[in-house]
């Protein structure tokens, strides 16, 4: 504890000490700021009130929102200089207070933290069912075309490192969510891979400070258990390629977690520090000449998932463990099932079906409020019922 606090007062002491002068500074700029909002949101509505409508004018209209929503929407995309507005306000609340917006924490010594990882929701019990059945059906759909496939839980960053939270709450909770998941798993007869195990045992940093992904130590040490994995189910690649592996000069690397706070456009110091790395390159060696009508038998090993497979050359590591070509099918952003639907639906499943399907998923998505974008998808696996959403399912058995 005495060494938790400590490493927060390190933290926060640079920004107290001798800042009185720089507060002044930061605040006369801030009023700048506003009275430049101010004023162009006047010059705006009047010489632009011809092209404005707050619509329905009642007093129901206002307590709804409805006029005052109008009114931002329109000033957003008429105001000059908007962004840099934006900008601005997002640096001095940075310097000033050291707020990263509503959906990042900072936690000891330049960590970043997504605030989503830690979110308690009232439906999570019925969503983390919810996406269960859609994993389940998914298995099911695989099983029947004789493909395998492989569930690889990615525990959150704010589990791995913990110890780098410094007065950030993580709920105890979600002590038992990952636990949980894997339990569900092995009840359903779902292969999976526990990588957290041999996360946690591993040393040094193995999430990027200021990203919400692993970093390259981690990507590699949860590429190792997989492949391991596959090495004792007898469902590895049969055929060797070689691969090399090139270490490319240290950059900076600007995380997710600066872009949502909304400072990855300006440089340090006025935003956090981003991620030194050395990134690896790795490429396949050419073992024979291929002609333009040789056949290329297409990888035995499809990846689908979130950004987690496209980050920190995960797959890269994969296929270099597996001495054998990853094909990576994952998405951006792409939730629960946007990258499996995607593929299914690919002429790469169809025509030259894989042998393994690994699946990862992230922890922090298990419980999370289901969206509409879901329920649709979850309807084109072909499940009754398992588009309508928790609380309205709720309703109906009651009636």
């Amino acid at each position: 504890m005495k060494l938790l606090a400590s490493r927060r007062l390190r933290r926060l002491r640079p920004r107290a000490e001798g800042r009185s002068g720089f507060q002044l500074l930061s605040g006369i700029v801030l009023l700048a700021v506003l009275a430049i909002g101010l004023s162009s949101s006047i010059y705006v509505l009047f010489f632009s009130r011809d092209r404005f409508s707050v619509g329905e004018v009642s007093w129901r209209a206002f307590a709804r929102g409805e006029m005052t929503s109008n009114l931002s929407e329109f000033l957003k995309h008429h105001i000059p200089f908007a962004d840099g507005l934006v900008t601005a306000d997002r640096v001095i609340g940075w310097l000033v207070v050291g707020d990263l917006g509503p959906r990042v924490r900072e936690g000891c010594d330049g960590w970043l933290f997504l605030i989503d990882e830690l979110e308690i929701h009232r439906d999570g019990d019925a969503a983390f069912r919810f996406r269960l059945r859609i994993i389940d059906a998914v298995a099911k759909f695989l099983q029947r075309r004789g493909i395998a496939l492989l569930i690889v839980p990615v525990p959150d960053k704010s589990r791995v490192e913990a110890t780098q939270l410094c007065g950030i709450r993580r709920p105890k909770l979600l002590g038992g969510r990952l636990e949980q998941f894997t339990a569900r798993l092995q009840e359903n007869k779902i292969r999976f891979v526990d990588i957290y195990g041999a996360l946690a045992a591993l040393g040094g940093e193995r999430y990027y400070r200021t990203d919400t992904h692993w970093n390259e130590p981690g990507a590699r040490r949860a590429a190792e258990e997989i492949a391991a994995s596959l090495q004792h189910l007898k469902l590895a690649p049969a055929s060797k390629e070689s691969f090399r592996v090139i270490t490319e000069p240290p950059h900076e690397r600007i995380g997710d977690l600066i872009h949502l706070a909304g400072l990855d456009h300006v440089p340090w110091p006025l935003r956090p520090r981003g991620d030194l790395e050395a990134p690896s390159r790795i490429e396949q060696k050419t073992t024979r000449e291929v002609g333009p009508f040789d056949d290329i038998p297409p990888p035995e090993v499809v990846v689908i998932g979130t950004s987690f497979s496209r980050r920190a050359n995960f797959t890269q590591f994969l296929s270099l463990l597996l001495g054998a070509p990853v094909a990576n099918m994952a998405k951006d952003g792409g939730g629960l099932v946007t990258a499996a639907l995607a593929y299914f639906s690919n002429p790469a499943f169809t025509e030259t079906p894989p042998r393994v399907v690994i699946w990862e998923i992230p922890e922090r998505i298990l419980d999370n409020p289901i969206t509409k974008s879901e329920q649709i998808e979850a309807e084109k696996l072909g499940l009754p019922g398992i588009g309508t959403p928790p609380s309205k399912a709720a309703s109906a058995s009651r009636r």
